[in-house]
């Protein structure tokens, strides 16, 4: 009904009323509408627009015309048109929350009051916005309010392009405009224009403009330009600019601009670092060439120069396929030179290799593949990363390149495996090359297909199978690509397991199991005492894989009970209502044989002369060794094993009672989460047949988590006649040599707390109006525990005595962070060697957030690796070169006095 209404408007131009009881001058041809919304299409001005029925009718008394005294609107019968030249191509839709004035003469609309206007893709906001028909144009800017202040200033919106301005002048049929003092966002970035001119193809000209990553009206700095354009979803270019920081220009500036304005990634330069260490002179770090190749992979090509003769480089690809898989690649090389050329300089040249590939799990449901690659020299870290203590303390690291799969609708399974370790301390490699398990989950072959009944204990008898290769290669970083025969280790294991599981008594379980390991080698080992060659005048030990096929099997049995106890101690009075103790005791009883036997030549011996400074003479001493020494799955165990063991298992809580409240049910407290005892005794040993007992728990008081285990030895020990540094346990109670029940070997305590700034608060702190009491009352005992803070302290007390000199260790280490404001975070870590009276590695870092920019410091106050770095940096990752640096490493002091 508008859409027809106003349409009777443009039709009838002479024809001037007041809609809505608001009166207009008619000489004016002007029409007054409140609070409507409308929409004009060219349907409505094209030849002949039939009304329905023919007939038009305006409801009675709803329309009054100014200056005459008729009341009702007189009845229209066959309408009539001619076609209008204000055509638009598509529905224009527009709408004002104030009012809508129409000037018929000049054919515009006028809209008040959070107006809008929709035009296909576009979308025009504004406090006023002025509609011209003939001409197709628009035009908005803001109105001020009764306070002088600006208001409702225009914004656009043109499909995923958008920003707001002072003014706007808009042609929908051209599609150009002109705005000024505009405000756009691209990609993170905001560019400031005076005065702007949009193409139709989007492209955007504008003169006096600022770009910046500030998202501030004012922002706090920018890059002021001439003039610039912008290629949507492309670039930015501009001609001369100048950096601006807190409305002060700086010296730092371009003779033109180029900025990339793209979804995906772009390519370009990487500016380097500068700075200066004692050691390597001044250099230029980490500069080089950004490549974006496509959406799914992009290359980094960096690189590092010192002024004394250091130079490094490195390549980076990341990859993302989505759906399929993502990774990167890392390859960096640095050649350090330290010290004085032509006097005591030296060089050391370092790598480093990682890759990281990860299978999205949609890719393939039964099969993954993944890779974890972390390869360097023993020294890259310490000296190649000498900014981050973290990796400069690094002592090991592992790869790992993996695939498995599962057969669907089967128990099987296969795994193979590439690991490498590395211990950075040593320099020694291991590296597994390949290392593959093929494995059968647990079946039960006897179970009966149909039910009928409780099952049979003979049902539960499972069986499974694990089938391992693996090859294995040891050598160091140096000698990596000398690697020798007997660098190399290789073998196959098979391993079947098979158990049950039956209840006796009711509520105790017996366990029952039988496992069968069968090893493969295509080497053994071999010693031997006596000259390695016919020059030798020394005997020394000579030992040296052979190359044969070995076989060698074991199996073992043995049969578990377990059961729980549980003991509840309730008192009718107090707040305690009561205190539960479950025990859980299990007994197992298991047997492997002597496969130390002659009969299974797994073991050999070699004899050599020793001297006995205790006799005064020379003794045979014979020597045995097994065949499969050093070789991955090892030997049969030699003396055999009738073990009966024991564990005890503790569990201790308390209930409380709630009498404030009937509803809350009773707090339950836990005294101790665990104790445990456990030992063992050998019935096929000649001697030393019980084994140290194991004893460890774990508790929490209140807010302190506490740990501890130790080991008590009932055996005394003997010093070696040979070696008097060296000691044994012998078949002598402790009780019996020293009055001691048991001797303890090894104990560890640990305790640690975590507090943070909601730790002592309740819901009455947390109030306004308490702090606000607390304050004004007696301010001095005022604290504001809404700041956040949170602080972690951990103990450790370790003691070590396994014959004659005993050993303790004691740390504390402290770490934690608080907030000084919103803006202002500051952690640290640190500690105490309480045995050696010195520090541990302590790290202070503070940060500060600068809204469009963050400083950040990173210090290390004291130690070998005492250094720091100062760092003022663009939050935004376009502009992430726009940084100023300042560091102190401790390379230096890793090479002070070269």
């Amino acid at each position: 009904m508008f859409k027809l209404l106003l349409t009777l408007v443009i039709v009838f131009t002479n024809t001037i009323f007041v809609y809505s009881n608001h009166h207009t001058n008619t000489k004016n041809n002007v029409v007054f509408l409140k609070k409507q919304h409308f929409a004009l299409n060219k349907k409505h001005y094209d030849d002949t627009i039939k009304p329905v029925g023919d007939t038009v009718r305006f409801a009675d008394d709803s329309i009054k015309f100014a200056g005459d005294t008729i009341k009702k609107v007189p009845k229209v019968d066959s309408v009539s048109y001619k076609k209008s030249d204000m055509a638009f191509d598509y529905p224009v839709y527009y709408d004002a929350e104030d009012s809508l004035l129409f000037d018929f003469q000049k054919k515009k609309a006028y809209l008040y009051g959070k107006a809008v206007v929709t035009y296909e893709s576009v979308v025009l906001n504004s406090a006023f916005i002025e509609m011209d028909f003939d001409n197709n144009e628009v035009f908005a800017f803001g109105l001020t309010d009764s306070t002088g202040a600006l208001t409702g200033k225009p914004s656009f919106k043109d499909g995923e392009e958008e920003f707001e301005a002072d003014t706007i002048r808009y042609n929908f049929r051209t599609k150009k405009g002109i705005i000024k003092e505009v405000m756009t966002e691209f990609e993170g970035s905001y560019l400031h224009g005076s005065k702007t001119k949009m193409q139709p193809n989007k492209d955007v000209h504008m003169i006096n403009g600022k770009f910046t990553t500030c998202d501030l009206d004012h922002p706090h700095y920018y890059f002021s330009i001439s003039k610039a354009k912008v290629i949507p979803n492309d670039k930015i270019v501009s001609g001369p600019a100048y950096l601006v920081i807190e409305d002060i220009p700086t010296p730092l500036g371009i003779p033109f601009g180029f900025f990339p304005n793209t979804k995906g990634g772009s390519s370009g330069l990487i500016l380097p670092e500068f700075g200066s260490e004692d050691s390597r002179g001044y250099f230029l770090k980490n500069g080089g060439y950004y490549w974006a190749i496509n959406d799914n992979i992009d290359l980094t090509v960096i690189g590092d120069i010192f002024s004394k003769g250091s130079w490094g480089m490195g390549i980076l690809t990341n990859y993302k396929v989505r759906y399929k898989y993502s990774g990167s690649v890392s390859f960096k090389y640095g050649s350090n030179k330290y010290g004085y050329r032509n006097i005591n300089q030296q060089k050391e040249s370092n790598y480093s290799l990682q890759w990281k590939y990860t299978q999205d799990p949609k890719m393939r449901p039964n099969s993954t593949f993944s890779a974890n690659v972390n390869i360097s020299s023993s020294k890259f870290d310490r000296y190649n990363n000498s900014y981050n203590i973290g990796n400069a303390l690094t002592t090991n690291k592992q790869s790992s390149i993996a695939y498995s799969k599962v057969f669907a609708n089967s128990p099987f399974s296969i795994t193979g495996a590439i690991r490498h370790n590395q211990n950075n301390s040593t320099g020694a490699i291991n590296l597994t090359l390949p290392d593959i398990s093929f494995n059968m989950s647990r079946i039960y072959p006897f179970k009966r297909k149909v039910k009928v009944g409780e099952s049979k204990i003979y049902e539960k008898i499972g069986v499974s199978y694990t089938m391992n290769l693996t090859n294995q290669i040891s050598t160091s970083d140096s000698t990596f690509f000398d690697i020798g025969f007997n660098n190399i280790t290789n073998g196959i294991s098979h391993k079947i397991p098979i158990s049950t599981s039956a209840k006796f008594l009711k509520f105790t379980t017996i366990t029952p199991s039988f496992n069968y390991t069968e090893r493969w080698y295509l080497k053994s080992f071999q010693q031997s005492w006596g000259y390695a060659t016919a020059e030798d005048t020394v005997e020394t030990l000579n030992s040296q894989y052979i190359s044969q096929f070995s076989r060698a099997w074991d199996y073992n049995t043995g049969v578990n009970w377990s059961t729980q106890i549980y003991g509840t101690f309730n008192f009718k009075k107090g707040s305690l209502k009561a205190i539960r103790h479950v025990v859980t005791p299990s007994v197992s009883f298991s047997y492997l044989p002597d496969f130390g036997k002659e009969k299974y030549g797994y073991y050999d011996d070699y004899s050599r002369i020793q001297y006995n400074s205790n006799t005064g003479q020379y003794d045979t001493v014979s020597t045995i060794y097994s065949r499969f020494t050093g070789l991955p799955y090892g030997s049969p165990s030699r003396g055999g094993a009738g073990s009966l063991n024991f564990n005890i298992g503790n569990n201790l809580e308390m209930k409380l009672r709630n009498k404030g409240d009937t509803v809350t049910t009773d707090k339950k407290i836990k005294l101790l989460e665990s104790l445990s005892f456990s030992t063992s005794y050998n019935i096929m040993a000649d001697s030393l047949n019980w084994a140290p007992v194991a004893v460890s728990g774990r508790t929490k008081i209140k807010f302190l988590d506490l740990s501890f285990n130790a080991n008590l030895d009932p055996y005394a020990y003997a010093i070696s006649p040979y070696d008097s540094t060296k000691a044994y346990r012998i078949n002598t109670t402790s009780f019996s040599e020293n009055g001691k029940l048991v001797r303890l070997t090894t104990a560890n305590i640990t305790a640690g707390f975590s507090l943070n700034s909601k730790s002592f608060q309740s819901p009455e702190n947390n109030s306004n109006a308490s702090a606000y009491e607390t304050l004004y009352g007696n301010p001095a005992m005022y604290v504001d525990f809404n700041v956040p803070w949170n602080v972690r302290v951990n103990y450790s007390l370790g003691y070590a005595k396994p014959y004659m000199t005993s050993t303790i260790r004691q740390t504390l280490n402290v770490s934690g962070d608080f907030n000084l404001t919103k803006k202002w975070k500051i952690s640290f870590t640190s500690g105490y060697d309480l045995v050696k009276k010195a520090a541990t590695p302590t790290s202070i870092d503070v940060y500060r957030d600068l809204h469009c920019w963050e400083a950040s410091l990173h210090l290390v106050p004291f130690g070998t690796y005492r250094s720091y770095m100062f760092q003022i940096n663009v939050k935004a990752s376009m502009l992430k070169d726009l940084k100023l640096v300042k560091r102190g490493s401790f390379y230096d002091n890793l090479f002070n006095g070269y």
